[in-house]
């Protein structure tokens, strides 16, 4: 009895309080984003009127709306002051100038309230799973104590062969287990991922004063990102090399950046490649938009193997990280597929404290995870992490098996893969022939995992043929 009284009390507490806690910080940091979307935007009108040639002596062209999509044209004389909203219902006429300085003290004030919305969520969210873990134990006794007390009293009025009981059960158990798992259908639905309203915080960004005082940083949130699906097949057209340099502003290299602020987070995508023109076109032109719409300052690097020697993708991407070394000292890389593209906007493209793998869903697994030791595809990784963990192996030639290394190399650091919401971490294949896998693959993870002589980046040996950086893209045209 007592403990029915206590699993109800568990009970009432998680459901009438710490849910509907919870419910309410929600809706704080959705207000919140909205507010900081909304002042990033404002900033960022204000800046482009402040610099657009002549508009202090022409006035501002506009249009406005008047509801149910109807627009007026409007012309606005002077621009040289502007109402903002304080509060309260309460504006006050500034300039330009005063304005920046407003809502640069307001987005800090956001921002910190942000981040204080966030340590709530999570202090909360502890207590929901430590009450939830003592509601299942205390279910789980009263289930035993029950189920206990049935299979004693079925024993007693039957005579029941326990070790053939047993023996049936066992195998179908491992039956059940085995037919999909060897059919291809198991998925694994169970991971832990980053849920859509932390991911801001276990970014790995710059923080503190910018180098420069006329540039501050951009939002934690990009005002540019759209919450949406922005692939639905993997059907995606591309578009002339000129078209997206003069969109996405990307400068020699593949290398972009923020003009209005300073980003807060560079990253160095890095594709290996060969004989895939029409994905690495499509690549391109769908992942600079991606990119720039996050304000991050990227650049793309395109690890080109030659030769006809079997496809090594662990060693191009050793090769990758050492070369880019030498024109960027960045801290966080990724590791990408090429025939791999994001749906979502909120994908941020930047390291987290742990490794990260970067989809949670992809189409042609149906949108779920294969098993949860996957590290195929793409991975973001930390300078840091790649260094201590010596790079990529350099002996897997062919399809298969180098994921299953890099796996293997996080864990023996101690660390684990992450990955974010599957509503938001979802993936695109662009539709390629199947590889046939190396038939080594096991062999070598099996060395691997017995060796004691280092393999990776203190053993990478190659020739670089070409280096050059193109319009879209930083080239390494490699022999390995």
């Amino acid at each position: 009895m007592a403990s029915n009284e206590k699993l109800e009390k568990y009970e009432h507490y998680l459901n009438n309080v710490l849910r509907e806690d919870l419910r309410l910080i929600v809706e704080e940091r959705e207000r919140l984003y909205e507010d900081i979307a909304a002042h990033s935007q404002l900033r960022q009108t204000i800046t482009c009127i402040l610099e657009a040639p002549g508009c202090a002596e022409e006035g501002l062209r506009t249009q406005v709306d008047l509801g149910s999509n109807f627009y007026v044209q409007a012309h606005v004389p002077d621009t040289s002051r502007i109402f903002i909203n304080i509060g309260l219902g309460f504006h006050l006429e500034l300039t330009l100038q005063e304005a920046l300085e407003f809502l640069d003290k307001k987005l800090a004030i956001l921002n910190t309230r942000l981040a204080d919305s966030s340590k709530k969520s999570a202090k909360i969210k502890g207590q929901i799973k430590f009450f939830y873990e003592a509601i299942k134990e205390l279910q789980g006794q009263q289930g035993v104590i029950a189920y206990c007390a049935t299979m004693v009293e079925l024993v007693k009025s039957v005579n029941v062969n326990l070790a053939r009981v047993w023996l049936v059960s066992s195998l179908l158990s491992i039956i059940l287990w085995l037919v999909p798992l060897l059919l291809g259908k198991y998925v694994d639905i169970t991971f832990p991922y980053i849920h859509r309203e932390d991911i801001m915080q276990e970014l790995v960004g710059f923080v503190g004063p910018t180098e420069s005082q006329n540039v501050d940083w951009c939002p934690i949130v990009s005002p540019l990102l759209q919450d949406t699906v922005h692939l639905m097949s993997s059907n995606v057209e591309v578009l002339p090399e000129e078209e997206i340099v003069k969109k996405s502003d990307v400068q020699e290299g593949g290398v972009s950046k923020p003009k209005s602020c300073k980003s807060r987070y560079q990253v160095v995508v890095v594709v290996p490649y060969r004989n895939r023109s029409t994905h690495l076109h499509q690549f391109l032109t769908y992942m600079h938009p991606f990119l720039t719409r996050q304000q991050l300052h990227y650049r793309i690097v395109v690890v080109e193997q030659s030769g006809e020697a079997a496809f090594n993708r662990a060693k191009l991407f050793n090769i990758g990280f050492t070369e880019t070394l030498k024109l960027d000292q960045v801290d966080c890389f990724i590791f990408h597929d090429v025939d791999l593209l994001p749906r979502h906007d909120y994908n941020i493209y930047a390291c987290t404290h742990n490794p990260r793998h970067m989809y949670s869903a992809v189409d042609i697994f149906r949108y779920h995870l294969p098993y949860r030791g996957l590290a195929g595809g793409a991975v973001a990784l930390q300078r840091s992490h790649i260094l201590a963990m010596d790079g990529f192996s350099n002996r897997f030639f062919g399809w298969g098996g180098e994921d299953d290394d890099l796996n293997a190399r996080i864990h023996r650091l101690g660390l684990v893969m992450v990955r974010f919401d599957p509503a938001v971490a979802s993936y695109v294949m662009l539709t390629h022939k199947s590889e046939t896998p190396a038939q080594d693959r096991f062999t070598t993870l099996w060395e691997n995992s017995r060796k004691v002589e280092k393999d990776g980046l203190s053993t990478l040996e190659y020739k670089l043929i070409e280096k050059k950086e193109k319009p879209l893209y930083t080239l390494l045209l490699v022999s390995c």
